[in-house]
């Protein structure tokens, strides 16, 4: 009896151990995780425009808040001449914007020749501490070479953005069947981790069972105790 007993203790508790597992491994997985840079989002000029005229600033917004830390935001200016040759300008000092911290911005004091340029910049996050760096191409005056659009193309894929022409077609998208609502939205750009109705249902499902055996396995042992 005894044996027995502890048998079915051990396999409970294995029952129990093994739900328990299950739902920790849901919650990790369902929980978003945040990006650990502020990435590029958007800029002005738009990535790889190409202008009618010089620009006369320069604003770069990413996906998380900027550090306001001396060096740590920085935007260079060059005009790329060949695949491999850059021909610096100096641009004015880079500013935070008040209103979003997002956004970064230098003006440019000089008036641009036709050509491409690309512009080098560095930020640091001010949510998680991490720092990052990329590219950002625009045209002036100027039709971009196969191999500027070639190397466009390659920055796009490191920023995770689409190179432009490249987006699905607007009429195509608006032609296409709207999708049924979904019954939970999600808040653009809410940094707080949510889990959706379907991962809570699971879980509380879980719970539920996780209970109903360990409810199970006390009155079998209960049971089994009065009849010894």
């Amino acid at each position: 009896m005894v044996k027995t007993l502890q048998k079915t203790v051990t396999a409970s508790n294995r029952r129990l151990l093994l739900a328990i597992a299950i739902g920790m491994i849901a919650c990790w997985l369902v929980i978003p995780r945040a990006d650990g840079h502020a990435a590029y989002e958007s800029s002005t000029p738009a990535f790889a425009e190409q202008l009618s005229q010089s620009p006369d600033r320069i604003t770069i917004r990413f996906t998380q808040e900027l550090f306001r830390r001396e060096g740590a935001n920085t935007m260079k200016l060059a005009r790329i001449t060949s695949s491999d040759l850059l021909d610096e300008y100096a641009i004015g000092e880079v500013e935070i914007s008040n209103d979003d911290r997002r956004v970064m911005s230098a003006s440019v004091p000089v008036e641009l020749p036709p050509g491409g340029y690309g512009v080098l910049w560095t930020n640091l996050s001010a949510e998680d501490g991490d720092e990052d760096s990329g590219w950002l191409t625009f045209y002036v005056q100027w039709e971009p070479r196969p191999w500027q659009i070639e190397q466009d193309r390659h920055i796009a894929q490191e920023l995770l953005i689409p190179y432009p022409g490249d987006e699905p077609d607007q009429q195509e998208t608006a032609d296409a069947p709207t999708p049924a609502t979904p019954a939970v939205a999600r808040v653009a750009d809410d940094p707080t981790p949510a889990l959706g109705v379907g991962p809570l249902i699971w879980l509380a499902l879980g719970v539920v069972a996780s209970l109903t055996v360990v409810g199970a396995v006390g009155y079998h042992l209960g049971r089994r105790g009065r009849d010894a």
